[in-house]
């Protein structure tokens, strides 16, 4: 009896023994989940690519060894863009352009077939993809706290006007846009080979956003302070009536000031200048938007009107600030004859505009474009026609005589 009753007891210790061991205590259950790695697919850039208009700058590249044994697991960093790295890309709903050249999406196997169509046969086999572990490291060494899957995780594009694609495929998350080398071919020289770059997404750079502003409230004399005064360039800005005016050696100039929400999304993506102020925009910490009251001059600058009271000029790598002084603007400097000049020759000459006066030691001549939206439209700068004024008299403009460009 003593002995069953022994052995009974046995039993129930190992038995307990047995459940404690398997019930883990809280360090246990620490130690024992595994690490989590975060994955990012083509749902994660279509988020990322999803505003209406976007402007993602360069910001560093990657740049590693290439033999005709392959490419160097060792990657540097440059934050200067070298080779033929683009500067900057603009997004408008998935939609890349890097200008002057517009892309769409492909999938990865049709980037993959024309990506080889215009190589011979016999220079085919020369063509290697990126393993996905090269893309991860690449990835990592940009800084990107996510891992790809598969290479059809990527982003891939051609030129919406033919089978040309480019050599990488994109992935963004955030405010940042990874574009990765995917393929390289075999070369018998050494030489550096470009891994990827990182862009970052100007919104996220932007020093100040502009506010909405009506027309009319920009009207009277706008000083840039800071500015050293020249013949070709006063530091003053003169608005009046959605016109800016500025007077450069013997010449005033006039510019439409245009409120770019009146052009559709569309026109705005796929015009040059436009893309090409904004690009200079995001560089210099700024944004011109489809919402931006903006204009533009003969030499190139933007002028972006930040509020009512101020004004940006940036251009040439340089941003100056304009402060409005005076709600008018005087004689001096804009007389009611210009003025007068100004209307009447658009009037006069219908779909043309006057773009400038000049005076010098006789009468004064108006060169008329076909167009004053300087940051819209390539004819704003090209003077078509120069007209010799005969009289201004009680607001009535008269013509001595024409001479055609």
């Amino acid at each position: 009896m003593r002995k069953t009753l022994l052995i009974t007891t046995l039993l129930t210790i190992t038995l307990l023994a047995g459940c404690q061991a398997k019930k883990p205590t809280s360090s246990t259950t620490s130690r024992a989940q595994p690490t989590t790695t975060t994955y990012a697919n083509r749902t994660t850039t279509k988020k990322a690519l999803a505003a209406d208009s976007q402007t993602w700058l360069f910001n560093k590249q990657l740049l590693s060894k290439q033999t005709k044994n392959g490419l160097s697991d060792d990657i540097t960093v440059s934050n200067i863009a070298q080779m033929t790295t683009p500067k900057s890309w603009l997004t408008s709903k998935g939609t890349f352009t890097s200008q002057p050249i517009n892309y769409q999406q492909i999938s990865f196997k049709k980037w993959q077939q024309d990506s080889r169509s215009h190589l011979m046969k016999s220079y085919q086999k020369t063509l290697h993809l990126m393993t996905v572990a090269q893309v991860n490291a690449a990835l990592h060494k940009l800084g990107a706290d996510f891992k790809i899957k598969h290479l059809s995780d990527l982003v891939f594009l051609e030129t919406k006007t033919g089978k040309n694609t480019i050599d990488q495929g994109f992935v963004a998350k955030g405010n940042h846009l990874y574009a990765i080398t995917a393929h390289y071919r075999d070369l018998q020289e050494p030489t550096n080979f470009d891994r990827g770059q990182l862009f970052v997404s100007q919104k996220a750079t932007a020093k100040t956003t502009a506010s909405p502003v009506a027309l009319d409230q920009l009207n009277g004399t706008w000083i840039a302070a800071a500015t050293t005064t020249s013949a070709n360039d006063t530091g003053k800005l003169m608005v009046k009536d959605g016109f800016m005016y500025q007077k450069c050696y013997d010449s005033i100039e006039r510019s439409a000031i245009q409120d770019l929400a009146k052009y559709t999304l569309v026109t705005l993506n796929q015009n040059t200048i436009y893309a090409a102020q904004k690009r200079d925009a995001a560089q210099a910490g700024y944004q011109l938007t489809p919402k931006s009251i903006a204009s533009g001059d003969s030499i190139g600058y933007l002028y972006l009107f930040m509020n009512d009271h101020e004004l940006l000029r940036i251009g040439a790598g340089q941003v100056t600030s304009y402060q409005k002084t005076d709600s008018l603007v005087a004689a001096a400097d804009l007389s009611q004859t210009d003025q007068t000049i100004f209307e009447q020759l658009d009037q006069q000459k219908p779909g043309e505009s006057a773009s400038t006066i000049t005076v010098k030691a006789g009468p004064a001549v108006v060169g008329m474009s076909d167009s004053v939206n300087y940051l819209t439209d390539a004819t704003a700068d090209q003077i078509s026609n120069n007209i010799v004024i005969g009289s201004v008299q009680n607001g009535h403009v008269t013509i001595a005589s024409e001479s055609t460009h």
